[in-house]
């Protein structure tokens, strides 16, 4: 697929374009020179303003830096721009802060829609009973029709009883192997569903309007561009859980033109894959990004969702959760079907990308890799997200396999679930396992960095800020988490524009003649300021593809 002005959604840009009094950043280090030129969508000159000004005509449109940190655009390895989009059309509970404010933003959002169901999602899983909310609560807020509302991580959903009712779950409705279905005391559902057991609600949840969506999704990547994000990646193509395929609405706002950016996206693999289907789903894959390339969405990866998250107990894990017995999780798929859908994969030029929280899930992900040949493995680009939890023996593996380390850095820090939830569950020991992210980097391992919004911030500069200072942003007295997996700020700004531009393919996000000129300009030079205040960096201009896209 070309990255002209075709391809990825970009329209051509202007025609020239002078970026002057910039600290030039790049690769891992600050450039000789303060101007960089642009033409026709590239970049054609790096050097001092008295050098590089030739190289562009004299009307060229010339961009002040005034001494900010002129860096590639940032790009976003995991991105669920469709669930942001999705979300703001519905019930947003995007930042409630308490469980009175869930509550009113619900009640409100009912009573000023005619629509068949509520639906909507963000609520705070810390700030409701760790067993989950009920559905008697969300009957009082939602008495009249059915409500599905996700949790931050859209690994959980909370329900009424109508829409329990409607997709027939009742207390003789087992949990799927996958996972579970919140329980009262007498085995009757209690309104909570976690990851596997959200497929019981797909056939009954209605199917959202693809024109609105579009543009949705357009008004959403406009604040992705505002932060300097350039191009991403959609992590998950395809209807699971009652979330919706959002390659349609992608296809319709890139049709548009008013959809900007470098866009890819990960075409999820069924949960109920059979083996003899493998060889159909790599066909319909191949088929698909034929058919989403000639719109400008490029889909040349396949997303395998391995397991949940460690706060339902849906994370895979090798040793099992503290005081449960022995329960180590849950997988969506067995190793063994792993280890044929990945090859079969990689076999047809399709790489994988893999969701895995827990150690075991990660282990599982790099055995899949493991059987790859080794020549196959080196024409694809195989990654793993997240990463919460890597076994000490696993870490050396990904630069064995080739596999990038897809790390979504704004995770690393304590925050309340993780102190309240998270490290309860896996103990102490496991605990210094967490987002060990120098630990990859100091084996070789390739890093790449994305947000996972609206899970968490889509800002890079605060993503970057955590990877740095594993404390929360604006917060320099509370105990780092695992200080010693902190990476060096050019490591994680390196993480999150080359080392992610590579892994999607999207070019060498450097700044460098004859790249594509996608570059963020910082209201700041941050590396000559304190680590601590990191976070206060912000993107102030965005350039895509040599046209200025955002400006603050």
């Amino acid at each position: 697929m070309s990255t002209g002005s075709r391809g990825f959604g970009i329209l051509a840009g202007v025609s020239a374009l002078l970026i002057r009094d910039g600290v030039l950043w790049s690769a891992g280090r600050t450039l000789p020179g303060d101007a960089i030129a642009i033409a026709d969508g590239r970049i054609t000159a790096v050097g001092a303003f008295s050098d590089v000004r030739s190289a562009v005509p004299a009307d060229a449109r010339v961009v002040d830096a005034a001494g900010g940190l002129v860096t590639p655009g940032f790009v976003d390895a995991h991105v669920h721009l469709g669930l942001v989009a999705d979300d703001a059309l519905q019930c947003d509970l995007a930042g409630a802060a308490s469980v009175d404010e869930i509550e009113e933003r619900v009640r409100a959002f009912a009573a000023g829609s005619s629509d068949a169901w509520v639906r909507g999602g963000g609520w705070d899983r810390g700030l409701l009973p760790a067993a989950g909310p009920t559905a008697a609560r969300l009957d009082a807020l939602v008495p009249d029709r059915p409500a599905m509302l996700f949790d931050a991580d859209h690994h959980a959903a909370w329900v009424n009883t109508p829409a329990l009712r409607l997709a027939g779950i009742d207390a003789s409705t087992p949990d799927p192997a996958d996972g579970r279905i919140g329980r009262l005391a007498d085995g009757a559902p209690s309104g909570f569903l976690a990851d596997g057991a959200l497929a019981l609600m797909a056939p009954v949840v209605p199917a959202a309007d693809t024109a609105v969506l579009a543009d949705a999704i357009v008004a959403a990547s406009r604040t992705l561009l505002a932060s300097g994000v350039t191009g991403w990646q959609e992590a998950a193509l395809g209807d699971y859980g009652g979330i919706p395929d959002f390659t349609d609405a992608y296809r319709r706002a890139l049709d548009g033109g008013a959809l900007r950016g470098r866009v890819t996206g990960a075409i999820l693999v069924p949960f109920d894959l059979a083996d003899e289907d493998v060889s159909a789903f790599v066909a319909h894959c191949l088929r698909r990004g034929h058919e989403n390339a000639r719109h400008g969405l490029v889909t040349t990866t396949a997303k395998l969702l391995l397991d949940g998250i460690v706060e339902s107990r849906t994370a895979a894990l090798l040793d099992p959760y503290l005081d449960s017995g022995d329960d180590r999780g849950q997988s969506h798929f067995a190793a063994e079907r792993v280890a044929r859908i990945v090859p079969a994969l990689n076999a047809a030029g399709i790489s994988v990308h893999v969701h895995a929280l827990g150690d075991r899930a990660v282990r599982e992900a790099l055995d899949g890799f493991a059987a790859v040949p080794a020549e196959q493995r080196a024409r694809v680009r195989n990654h793993v997200a997240h990463l919460q939890l890597v076994a000490p023996e696993d870490v050396p593996r990904f630069a064995e396999l080739g596999v990038t380390a897809n790390a979504q850095p704004y995770w690393a820090f304590a925050t309340d679930v993780a102190r309240e939830l998270t490290i309860p569950l896996l103990g102490p020991e496991r605990a210094r396992e967490l987002y060990v992210f120098d630990s990859l980097r100091a084996a070789g391992a390739s890093l790449a960095f994305g947000s996972d919004w609206p899970v968490t911030t889509h800002e890079p500069w605060l993503g970057i800020h955590v990877a740095v200072n594993r404390r929360a942003p604006g917060d320099a007295a509370s105990a780092p988490l695992n200080p010693e997996q902190a990476l060096p700020l050019s490591v994680a700004l390196d993480a999150y524009t080359r080392g992610s531009s590579e892994l999607l393919g999207l070019g060498p996000g450097r700044l460098v003649p004859g790249a594509p000129a996608d570059l963020a300009i910082a209201d700041r030079d941050p590396l000559t300021g304190a680590p601590e205040d990191v976070h206060l960096t912000r993107t102030v201009t965005t350039v895509l593809a040599g046209e200025v896209v955002s400006e603050r």
